[in-house]
Formats: C-alpha cells, structure tokens, sequence
C-alpha cells in the first residue's frame, strides 16, 4: 500500500512536507492492501503483518530568497 501526501501549508503553523510511506510484506516485500492489513496476513506468501515494513520517504526544500541576486 502507497500512502501519498503532498506538502500543506497551513497559517500561523510550520508548513507539512510532502510525504510518502510504503507497506511492504516483511517476508516477500510486496506492497499489501487494506484488506490485507485488516487480516494481519500476507495473501501472497501467508506472512504475519502486524509489524509489516515501512519506507518512508519526505520531500523537504528550503525557500527560496526573493530579490537578492549574487
């Protein structure tokens, strides 16, 4: 499973980065379902998912400086 959120910038806080987490099979590496989840189960090989893997990857940029030049 993919979970994706773009970058959020809400007023008065810090803005929330970009980020995407995969779900991945601890066993066979393959991206599980919801479904799959919910049943704590690999479908492909029959793996326990209650601590399934987890890339994690964050998209982070610095601002860029407005009417300075070098």
């Amino acid at each position: 499973m993919i979970i994706e959120n773009q970058a959020v910038d809400v007023e008065g806080q810090d803005p929330i980065c970009a980020y995407k987490v995969e779900i991945l099979c601890p066993s066979c590496n393959r991206d599980v379902t919801e479904t799959e989840l919910a049943a704590l189960k690999c479908d492909d090989c029959g793996a326990d998912l209650t601590d399934p893997k987890q890339n994690l990857a964050v998209a982070v940029t610095s601002v860029p400086v407005f009417g300075v030049t070098f």
